[in-house]
This record gives C-alpha cells, sequence and structure tokens, in this order.
C-alpha cells in the first residue's frame, strides 16, 4: 500500500506548548499595544496560533483604548478650589439646599442617520466589503438640559450653531419653566460649561437679570 501523505502521518502537533505562551506572554508585557501579527512575526507562530495563546490560554481580549481630553493643572487646581467652596458654602449655611445645584450641558444630535463605526458591526459569512458615505458637515440639532437631584428641565432645541444670543433664549425659557413648577424648585447654585458662547458680557448680564448666580 502506497501513501503518499508522508507529511500527516502520526500526531497533530500543537504549537500552544507552555514554552510559546511564555514566549507570547514576555511580548504582551514588554508592550500591550503590540497586533497579532505583530506578536505572530516576532515568535514565528501563525496569527491563529497566536490568537488562541492570546484567548485561551493567556485568558486577554483586545480592550478598545478610551480617550479622555486632557486637563492642565490649571484647571485642576480651579475644580479643587470649587470644590471646596461648595463643601465650605454647604457647611456654613445650614439652609444651603444641595438638590438645588443645576448642572447643565448640551449635546449634539446628528439628522443624517448615520452610525457610528465603532457601535455598528455587519454579520455575514463573507466579507461584504461595504462601504458607507457620510457628507463632510452633517445637518445636526443641539438639546440642551438642566439637571438637580429632583428634576430634570428640557431638553431645549436648537437647529443653528450655538450664539451668546441664541443660549441667552435657552436661559429665558429654563427660567420661565423652573418657575413654573408646582413646588418652584430654587437655584443655588447654576453650573455650566465654559464655551465661549456661555461667557460672555450678554450672558453673564442676562444671568444676573434672571437671578441665576
Amino acid at each position: 500500500m502506497d501513501d503518499n501523505r508522508v507529511g500527516n502521518v502520526g500526531l497533530w502537533q500543537t504549537v500552544v506548548t507552555p514554552e510559546n505562551v511564555s514566549k507570547v506572554s514576555a511580548i504582551v508585557q514588554q508592550n500591550p499595544r503590540n497586533t497579532v501579527r505583530r506578536i505572530a512575526s516576532v515568535t514565528g507562530l501563525k496569527r491563529s496560533s497566536t490568537q488562541k495563546i492570546l484567548r485561551n490560554s493567556l485568558r486577554m481580549f483586545p480592550y478598545k483604548i478610551q480617550s479622555h481630553r486632557a486637563i492642565p493643572i490649571k484647571a485642576v487646581r480651579q475644580r479643587f478650589d470649587f470644590a471646596n467652596e461648595i463643601d465650605d458654602t454647604m457647611i456654613d449655611n445650614e439652609g444651603f439646599d444641595v438638590g438645588c445645584i443645576w448642572f447643565t450641558d448640551k449635546a449634539h444630535f446628528y439628522l443624517n442617520g448615520f452610525v457610528n463605526k465603532q457601535n455598528s458591526r455587519f454579520w455575514c459569512s463573507e466579507n461584504p466589503h461595504l462601504c458607507e458615505e457620510k457628507p463632510l458637515y452633517s445637518p445636526k440639532i443641539t438639546a440642551w438640559v438642566a439637571v438637580c437631584s429632583r428634576c430634570i428641565i428640557g431638553p431645549f432645541f436648537m437647529r443653528e450653531t450655538t450664539s451668546s444670543e441664541r443660549h441667552i433664549t435657552i436661559l429665558e425659557q429654563f427660567v420661565s419653566t423652573q418657575l413654573a413648577l408646582e413646588d418652584r424648585l430654587r437655584i443655588e447654585w447654576f453650573i455650566q460649561d465654559g464655551s465661549r458662547p456661555h461667557r460672555t458680557e450678554k450672558v453673564f448680564r442676562s444671568l444676573d437679570d434672571l437671578g441665576i448666580e
């Protein structure tokens, strides 16, 4: 009997050996940002074998790195001072109502229906090579909300770019809604981000006129 499959004779040899696991582990510890392709190239293993070692033997998962805005030291000090001021105010003033601290923020919602590719997947047996186009400048709407521990006021919407005049209009809507509440929650503190349209002389004057500190 002639068997030409000489290379397949015998038991299948696994590459998931303690030695290879140690090699892969050492490379990952040296640089956790290495790709599977790079690790496989350094160790001389196949990508599939490298993937198997990472997932099954080392129990590792390729987590997505998040990015956050860098905060300068000056801003950290300002936040620390603000926290101390709030703390002192609450301690020194027995009538201070923490539930009447209002936090405000705004968010943009795009109207073209485009989904962030990081949150969208297409399941298929083969790569469909899909490509979706998105416009350079997408229409959007801005939503503004004020929140305290007892209720939410808003959202109020803007279709145009945020400006000091439009922000004042939002503030007026907020105050009129706040005054219409049944229990009429006070505004002990009013906190907003430091973007330029929020910090103009017109806005500060409007805050004074509306009785917002």
